[in-house]
């Protein structure tokens, strides 16, 4: 771990943002967050921000109560005698992994629209309220437009991410939004209608699966395919337009 943090601060959009900012920066596993140290840089980030007179929300403090209470909960003594019938404990961590990694997707998917240029409105950038995360309304069923697709896709992509973490200790070469199009196109050669589960059946990382949407979203907006979605928080079906 990196003892000494720069003096020169980015400007972060809130604290979903500086734990991002944290975590990248020194290469940790999203997945495996070593919460002593991160609280520990949080903590003297905000004295930084602090010192530079830097104007701090409120919610950069609930943050920071919150790794506070993650982390005590490791220092708790855990009982050597498990009933059989018992529930195995919950990573106290999990909570906040799924908020990250919500936002992070949110992030990838915002940067690739403002590159692109997108001239229609899909508000995914800003940061959710701390503790927020599964506060999100389902989606109305049936055909989805871009703004809906974007946020049932960061539901979506949570849930299967946290079942399939991916390794820290392999180097994986990433597909991009043009391999993922070249895949889809390659899969409605040959049939009418394919599913999100299934395209992401053997995809390992969180990246190239940000990538699969991505491609997606701009076959959608092509007109090349229509993505509907049959029953709450369920799978989306992709059908190619003739």
């Amino acid at each position: 771990m990196t003892e000494n943090l720069k003096v020169e601060l980015p400007n972060f959009e809130g604290p979903l943002d500086l734990l991002l900012h944290l975590i990248r920066s020194q290469e940790i596993d999203i997945y495996d967050i070593p919460i002593a140290e991160i609280t520990r840089q949080y903590l003297t980030y905000l004295e930084k921000m602090k010192e530079l007179n830097l104007q701090l929300a409120g919610e950069y403090f609930v943050m920071a109560s919150t790794l506070l209470r993650i982390k005590s909960q490791y220092l708790l003594p855990k009982n050597d005698f498990v009933e059989l019938e018992q529930e195995p404990d919950i990573d106290p961590r999990q909570e906040l992994v799924e908020q990250l990694v919500q936002y992070s997707v949110f992030k990838k998917i915002s940067k690739y629209l403002k590159q692109r240029n997108d001239s229609v409105p899909v508000t995914v950038a800003k940061e959710p309220s701390v503790g927020q995360a599964k506060s999100i309304s389902p989606l109305p069923l049936g055909q989805l437009s871009e703004s809906e697709l974007a946020n049932t896709f960061s539901l979506l992509i949570r849930r299967y991410k946290l079942r399939t973490p991916e390794s820290a200790t392999v180097k994986i070469k990433y597909s991009s939004v043009s391999d993922m199009t070249k895949m889809l196109e390659n899969k409605f050669s040959q049939v009418a209608k394919i599913s999100f589960f299934s395209c992401i059946q053997k995809i390992k990382t969180l990246d190239d699966v940000i990538s699969l949407f991505l491609a997606i979203l701009e076959m959608s907006k092509n007109k090349k395919i229509k993505v509907s979605q049959g029953r709450e928080y369920g799978d989306l079906t992709l059908e190619r337009i003739d």
